[in-house]
C-alpha cells in the first residue's frame, strides 16, 4: 500500500467527518449533518451571485429555509437552529476545529486546524459602515466539501459551474479553474451526445416527439434558450476577467497557465455553440415534421392490444418477471366471467309464506296422496308478550321505556336474541304513532294489525296497564352519540318508545 498520500486524503475528510459532531439539536440531531451541508451550499450559491446576505442573521434564515424544504420545520425550536449556526461558525472553543491527522513526513500524528466559515473582509468594511454586520463566507476547506460532493452530481448545471469557475478566476485560482472548465467541456459533450440520439431517434421515428423525453424536452425548450443567453453573458465575464487578471496580477500569475486557460475556456465556448447547433436542428426537425408531414401524427382510431400493449410497452420496455407476460396475455385465451350468484341461492335466503301447523302422516303406499293443508305463519304470542311485558310496565310506571342492555337480565337477553318476531315489533311500532284503542278488540271486531294485537293482549292479561288506555305512543331512536345495542345473537338500534300527552 502506498502511505504518500494518506495524511492528506485525512487532513481532507477531516472537516466532513466533523461536520455537525459535538452540536446537541434535540428533535433536529438525527438530521444535523444533512442541515449543515445544505446551509453550506446555500452560501456557497449567494457567494457565487456576489450576494452580501450571509451575516449571522442570514446564515439563521437559511437554516431555517433548510428545515422546511426537509419538511422538518416543526422538530425545530429558536434555540436549536441557532445552536446549529453558532456550531458551524465557531468550534465548542470559540475558535478553529481540531482533528488529528498522520503526517506523512513525520510519521506521527499532528493536530488540523480549519474552520468551515471565515470572515468575507471586502464585504464585512462596506456591510459595517451601513449596519455594523459581519459578513461570512466559505473557507477552503467548506469549499472543498462542496467541490467533493459535485463529484458525485451526474448531472451538474452548466451556469452554475460557469459561475465557479468565473469566481475562481476573479480570486486568482487558475489552476482549479482549469480543472473546472475541463469538467464542464466533458459535462457538455455528453448533453450534447444525448441530444444527437434524440435528433436520430427523431429521424427514425417521429413518434419519440412524444415520448416523455421529448415531452420534458419541449417544456424545457424555453428555459434551454434562457441558459444559452446566460452562458453568453457569463463567456463575456470570463474573459474580461482573464484580462484583468493578466494586467494586474502580472507578477504573481504564471502567463502559460493563463494562456492556456483561456485556450480551454475558448474551447469550452465551441462546445456550447455545438450544444446550441444540434438542439436548434432538434427543433427545426420537429417544426419541419409538424408543419409538412402532419399525417405520420395521425393515429388509428380505438385501441388494439399488439400496437398499444405488445410494440409500445412489452418490447420496449419488457416485462418485470416471467409470471407476468400469463397475466397478461391470459385474459385472451381464458376470458374470465364475473361470479353470478346462482338462482338456488336466492331462494334459500327466502322464507317461505306459509308453513303446515300440524305434521301429517305420510299416505299409504298405493293410496291417493292428500292435500296439505296450510296456514300463515304465525306469531309466538305467548313469548312475544312475555318479553314486552317488562317495556309496557315501565311506560305505565315513568311514561318511556329504552331498549338497552341494562333494562333486562341475562336471560331475558337471551330470550330477544331467540326471538325474532319480539324484536321485529320495534320496528312496527317505529314507523309510525300508535293510539291505544280505549275499548277492547274483540268489541271492534279484532285489532287492526299486530302492535294492537300485542297491546290489546297484554292489557288483557295485566290490569295494571289499564291506564294506558287511550294513549298515543310514539318510538323514536337514541342520537349518533349513543351506539347500538349490540348482544350475543342481537344488534339493535337503541329504540324508546315514550306516552305523547295531546
Amino acid at each position: 500500500m502506498n502511505w504518500s498520500d494518506f495524511g492528506e486524503r485525512n487532513k481532507r475528510l477531516n472537516p466532513l467527518w466533523t461536520l455537525g459532531a459535538g452540536m446537541n439539536l434535540g428533535e433536529l440531531q438525527p438530521y444535523k449533518e444533512m442541515i449543515a451541508l445544505s446551509v453550506l451550499l446555500q452560501v456557497y450559491y449567494l457567494e457565487l451571485e456576489s450576494n452580501e446576505q450571509r451575516a449571522r442573521e442570514d446564515i439563521v434564515e437559511l437554516a431555517w429555509s433548510s428545515l422546511e424544504r426537509f419538511n422538518i420545520t416543526k422538530l425545530g425550536t429558536a434555540e436549536s437552529v441557532e445552536r446549529l449556526v453558532d456550531g458551524l461558525l465557531w468550534s465548542g472553543s470559540g475558535g478553529d476545529f481540531e482533528a488529528y491527522y498522520y503526517d506523512d513526513l513525520s510519521r506521527q500524528m499532528a493536530v488540523q486546524k480549519y474552520k468551515y466559515f471565515t470572515v468575507d473582509e471586502d464585504a464585512t468594511r462596506t456591510s459595517w459602515e451601513e449596519s455594523g454586520r459581519t459578513v461570512y463566507r466559505l473557507s477552503e476547506y467548506a469549499m472543498e466539501l462542496i467541490f467533493m460532493s459535485h463529484e458525485i452530481i451526474e448531472e451538474f448545471q452548466i451556469s452554475i459551474k460557469l459561475l465557479e469557475i468565473q469566481m475562481h478566476i476573479k480570486h486568482g485560482r487558475v489552476t482549479r479553474a482549469m480543472q473546472d472548465v475541463g469538467e464542464l467541456i466533458s459535462r457538455v459533450r455528453k448533453m450534447t451526445q444525448q441530444q444527437q440520439e434524440y435528433r436520430n431517434a427523431l429521424r427514425r421515428n417521429p413518434k419519440h416527439m412524444f415520448s416523455e423525453y421529448g415531452v420534458l424536452r419541449h417544456r424545457r425548450l424555453e428555459e434551454i434558450h434562457l441558459q444559452f443567453d446566460e452562458e453568453r453573458r457569463h463567456f463575456d465575464n470570463i474573459h474580461r476577467s482573464l484580462a484583468r487578471l493578466a494586467n494586474d496580477e502580472k507578477d504573481v500569475i504564471d502567463f502559460n497557465e493563463l494562456r492556456q486557460l483561456a485556450e480551454r475556456v475558448e474551447l469550452s465556448r465551441r462546445v456550447h455553440d455545438e450544444l446550441a447547433e444540434v438542439v436548434l436542428s432538434i427543433f427545426e426537425a420537429e417544426t419541419n415534421l409538424r408543419l409538412n408531414f402532419p399525417e405520420l401524427f395521425w393515429g388509428a382510431g380505438g385501441f388494439n392490444f399488439r400496437t398499444h400493449i405488445w410494440e409500445e410497452w412489452v418490447k420496449s420496455e419488457g416485462l418485470p418477471d416471467a409470471d407476468s407476460l400469463e397475466l397478461l396475455i391470459g385474459g385472451l385465451f381464458t376470458p374470465g366471467q364475473d361470479f353470478i350468484y346462482p338462482l338456488a341461492w336466492a331462494w334459500e335466503e327466502q322464507e317461505a309464506g306459509f308453513l303446515p301447523e300440524d305434521v301429517l302422516d305420510e299416505p299409504d303406499e298405493g293410496g291417493e296422496e292428500e292435500s296439505s293443508a296450510y296456514t300463515p305463519k304465525s306469531i309466538p304470542w305467548p313469548q312475544v308478550s312475555e318479553l314486552w311485558l317488562p317495556v309496557f310496565k315501565g311506560l305505565a310506571e315513568i311514561g318511556s321505556f329504552t331498549f338497552a342492555a341494562e333494562a333486562f337480565t341475562e336471560e331475558e337477553q337471551r330470550k330477544w336474541s331467540g326471538t325474532p318476531d319480539a324484536v321485529d315489533l320495534w320496528a312496527q311500532f317505529f314507523h309510525t304513532e300508535i293510539t291505544v284503542q280505549a275499548q277492547d278488540a274483540d268489541s271492534q271486531g279484532g285489532a287492526a294489525d299486530e302492535c294492537q294485537k300485542l297491546i290489546q293482549q297484554l292489557l288483557a292479561a295485566n290490569p295494571v296497564l289499564e291506564v294506558l288506555r287511550g294513549k298515543v305512543l310514539r318510538t323514536t331512536i337514541q342520537g349518533s352519540h349513543r351506539s347500538s345495542v349490540t348482544w350475543p345473537g342481537l344488534e339493535m338500534s337503541p329504540y324508546t318508545i315514550t306516552i305523547i300527552e295531546r
